[in-house]
């Protein structure tokens, strides 16, 4: 039998910048969509699957997101 130990987190309410998720959106809008002319919902759907993919892709940069001091308490 295998024992996994957990620890629970308090986080506030309301708190974007603890949340890794926020740091994924972050790049998406920085790093692909803001440097482009969207002119399509079409485009923007292609354009989103497609940078998610090479997130998906590239495990230094999901580490990354677990290694900002912000967000550091999640990769415990």
């Amino acid at each position: 039998m295998t024992t996994i130990l957990t620890e629970g987190v308090f986080l506030p309410p309301y708190s974007p910048e603890l949340n890794p998720d926020e740091l994924v959106w972050n790049d998406l809008k920085n790093n692909s969509l803001g440097r482009k002319s969207i002119t399509s919902l079409e485009e923007l759907k292609r354009e989103v699957i497609s940078y998610l993919r090479f997130i998906q892709k590239t495990p230094e940069r999901v580490m990354s997101y677990f290694r900002a001091p912000t967000t550091s308490y999640a990769a415990m």
